[in-house]
């Protein structure tokens, strides 16, 4: 497995059965434990029957149904902290027991831990506190863990110290308004990257 599959021109693995891995089939299946799979399930399930026809936030809640969740955590950006009023409120009208923890949880100063502060000119600015979230967020019983909007690096902290499955709702990206993407779907910001097409305008 080279795994350069960015640079597949034909894919073949998806529709033509093609199995450019090595891995024999039945070990890979193996490899799921019941959880897993049970998992799995549920993800197929919410692809199978919504495809292309709700949202990630609807996604998310379908999913967390089919697995038979009641209680939903997020751990949110502070930045995000209007969007997370109105996922919460959407979580509860479906049902779900949600919980919210934002990322300057404990308010500990950047300046404790020797960290960079966004304005060093502040006396206090309280360091985002990702393993603490996924601690108190597991302290409620939380099932499914999501994450909104959390910067990068402390989203992999976060993801790491999960007693459960996390799920992204979404992906910050300050400067393109959340959408990583859309540096991939401008042709201006290939241009920048130095990721264009050859011969692209």
């Amino acid at each position: 497995m080279k795994c350069e599959c960015a640079e597949c021109p034909t894919h073949a693995c998806y529709t033509k059965g093609v199995n450019c891995t090595g891995l024999d089939r039945e070990k890979a299946k193996a490899a799921y434990t019941e959880d897993e799979l049970a998992i799995m399930r549920a993800a197929a399930y919410v692809e199978g029957t919504f495809y292309s026809n709700i949202t990630r936030l609807q996604e998310t809640g379908e999913f967390a149904k089919a697995m038979g969740y009641k209680t939903l955590g997020m751990a949110f950006c502070i930045g995000l902290n209007d969007e997370a009023h109105y996922i919460a409120r959407y979580y509860r009208k479906e049902g779900f027991t949600f919980y919210s923890v934002c990322c300057k949880n404990c308010s500990i100063p950047k300046k404790d831990l020797d960290l960079k502060q966004v304005k060093p000119e502040l006396e206090h600015e309280a360091m985002c506190n990702p393993k603490w979230q996924a601690a108190f967020l597991a302290e409620k019983g939380t099932e499914l863990f999501i994450s909104c909007g959390l910067c990068v690096g402390h989203d992999a902290i976060f993801n790491k110290n999960c007693p459960g499955p996390v799920t992204a709702l979404v992906v910050k990206d300050r400067l393109l308004a959340h959408n990583p993407l859309g540096a991939i779907y401008s042709r201006y910001w290939k241009r920048k990257l130095g990721i264009q097409d050859e011969g692209e305008v």
